[in-house]
């Protein structure tokens, strides 16, 4: 019983620790910090970001597809992709084109019925 309770004590502090560096590191580390530019200019780890986000797209993406039957489940999905990757292309901003490609899947889900 106590170590139940101690294994859930632990994951709540690891949490709350994570969640933390996750919102701090960004002020922490400047944009006059000489480690930030050393991470961030002509290395391999500066395409990290975009790599850890296309990976994630593809682990959630590619599922769904695969279980998709039937025009009237492909197109609201294939339409809030191209909505979303075109949104990314012409803005420039990665939140925009996901609220473009959410909007548009909705909107293709309601008119496909």
């Amino acid at each position: 019983m106590i170590g139940s309770h101690l294994e859930f004590w632990v994951a709540v502090i690891a949490m709350a620790v994570i969640t933390y560096l996750t919102r701090a590191l960004p002020f922490l580390l400047s944009s006059r910090s000489r480690w930030l530019r050393r991470l961030t200019e002509g290395s391999s780890l500066a395409a990290l970001g975009p790599a850890l986000l296309a990976g994630i797209a593809t682990a959630v993406i590619v599922p769904d597809v695969m279980a998709l039957s039937g025009v009237s489940q492909i197109l609201p999905y294939a339409g809030g992709l191209l909505a979303t990757a075109l949104s990314a292309r012409r803005l420039g901003n990665a939140g925009v084109a996901v609220i473009v490609g959410v909007v548009v899947y909705g909107g293709l889900l309601l008119a496909v019925g």
